[in-house]
């Protein structure tokens, strides 16, 4: 029977490397995967991985394979090397906007919004990248972000923040600016996990419910509370001051900011 096991994990395996396609835009390596069928509006999801990750390591990592199998979404993902590729103005900013356009008449896709995730360094691209380029971001998540841009945007897009409780540094400075976030007409939510700066399971389940959510174009159901935990009907909002509030969007959702 593990001899069965292993052999379907192999082909599982062979299956999701064989979606997976490498090119160059703007001289640096990109990896993007394509789901298990395409339709022309088909969607993007950007993965950026640690610290000078090469892209099909952070696609792997990741394993978003069966939401964006699911949902019909290509995953794209940099290889970024030093030179300050966190800052998008300074050049991988137009660079990444090159391997979408490829991306996008490669797959014969239409121009639509994509979807941002990141961990460690990756995490400042996917702030810093939407604060750049907001028009073309639907939604933003990360995993254990120290750096996020000074002034957040008024009203923007849905996003998340997780992080472990014991990376305290990273803690401080996320609720800082989660609060200004919130308090300007975006909706944040913030999950905090046992632990310190390393990615974990729970942290990537939360991200693909968050993006599954999404994609369905799901509603805020609940309202949870920042430290209380306390989480209340979506018509009672009120009741929670608008810089503490995380906006719920399934009971999906709510089972998993509610877990300890």
């Amino acid at each position: 029977m593990k001899i069965f096991s292993t052999a379907i994990l192999l082909l599982a395996l062979h299956a999701a490397c064989a979606n997976l396609e490498k090119f160059h835009a703007g001289g640096v390596e990109f990896a993007c995967r394509a789901p298990a069928r395409l339709k022309e509006n088909s969607g993007i999801m950007v993965l950026f991985g640690g610290r000078n990750w090469d892209a099909e390591k952070t696609i792997k990592t990741f394993n978003f394979d069966a939401l964006a199998d699911k949902h019909c979404l290509v995953l794209l993902s940099p290889s970024f090397k030093d030179k300050e590729y966190w800052q998008p103005e300074k050049w991988s900013g137009e660079v990444l906007k090159l391997a979408l356009g490829f991306v996008e008449k490669k797959y014969a896709l239409k121009i639509k919004k994509i979807l941002i995730y990141g961990y460690s360094a990756g995490v400042q691209c996917s702030n810093l990248f939407y604060n750049y380029m907001p028009e073309h971001v639907a939604a933003w998540g990360l995993h254990a972000c120290g750096v996020y841009p000074e002034n957040p945007l008024k009203n923007a897009a849905p996003a998340f923040v997780t992080c472990g409780v014991n990376d305290a540094d990273r803690v401080r400075i996320s609720k800082n600016f989660i609060y200004k976030y919130r308090e300007g007409g975006g909706r944040l939510v913030l999950k905090l996990y046992a632990g310190g700066h390393e990615l974990n399971q729970e942290a990537l389940n939360f991200a693909r419910q968050f993006f599954c959510d999404i994609i369905e174009k799901k509603d805020a159901k609940y309202v949870g509370e920042d430290d209380t935990a306390r989480i209340v009907d979506i018509d009672k909002a009120g009741e929670i001051d608008r810089e503490f509030r995380n906006y719920l969007t399934s009971d999906a959702m709510k089972k998993l900011w509610a877990e300890e």
